[in-house]
């Protein structure tokens, strides 16, 4: 099976939608148990120079933020519609930004995609930031640990705490790592399942990791993915 980058037919949205990779539907119905992931997962700091497949990193995004769920309701006269996710949000607000700094992943280039769940359960895709190899830089950012730049795939998790703030005020940060939390166990029981190594990592600049996926978004987690070695 093969897997493109989509394409418009001309001008500016044609700029726009060569920047966004379809990703392969996720698998919701696999043979290895929440059990047995809970049971076997550790943290993997060793891999070995394989790449993933586009598969791969699609269900660990998918687990990580991917819409579990879409409700169709009504608001007086107007249609409306909630996408749940993966992980639980309060409010189902939803302030959490994913990207993934490849590496090695086949079929894609080296570079920064900013992942983007929906619509639907079983469509989601990446659009491109970058086509640089950034992950030194990254290493950087994480105090040198080196294993970042051996991963396949650098996971981070951002936030919007404003997305919160709206609705909860001054509880809205807390609220914001918590899912975090949620989401990145998630990636992480996915990783197991798959035979993949991975490694949250909390450790690191905040203001250099800023640099790298965008000032907007504040980052709260890198987890590291890469076939174990």
């Amino acid at each position: 099976m093969s897997y493109h980058i989509d394409t418009g037919l001309s001008g500016e949205s044609m700029a726009e939608n060569e920047r966004n990779i379809t990703l392969p539907p996720p698998n919701f119905d696999s043979d290895y148990s929440i059990e047995r992931a809970l049971l076997n997962r550790r943290s993997v700091r060793r891999y070995s120079a394989s790449a993933l497949t586009l598969e791969e990193l699609a269900q660990l995004l998918w687990a990580c933020q991917g819409i579990s769920k879409v409700e169709n309701w009504q608001l007086g006269n107007k249609d409306m519609q909630t996408n749940y996710r993966t992980a639980p949000s309060a409010g189902a607000l939803y302030p959490l930004e994913v990207y993934a700094m490849v590496n090695r992943v086949e079929g894609m280039e080296p570079g920064l995609y900013h992942y983007l769940p929906g619509p639907g359960t079983d469509k989601h895709s990446l659009e491109m930031v970058h086509t640089e190899d950034r992950s030194d830089d990254l290493a950087d950012a994480a105090l040198r640990q080196t294993f970042v730049t051996e991963a396949a795939a650098n996971i981070v998790i951002g936030g919007v705490v404003g997305r919160m703030a709206v609705k909860y005020g001054r509880r809205a940060r807390l609220y914001v790592v918590l899912e975090v939390g949620h989401a990145a166990q998630n990636l992480c029981l996915q990783a197991q399942s798959l035979n993949i190594g991975a490694v949250p990592i909390g450790a690191f600049v905040d203001e250099d990791v800023r640099r790298l996926i965008g000032e907007e978004v504040e980052p709260f987690y890198i987890i590291t993915v890469g076939k174990i070695g």
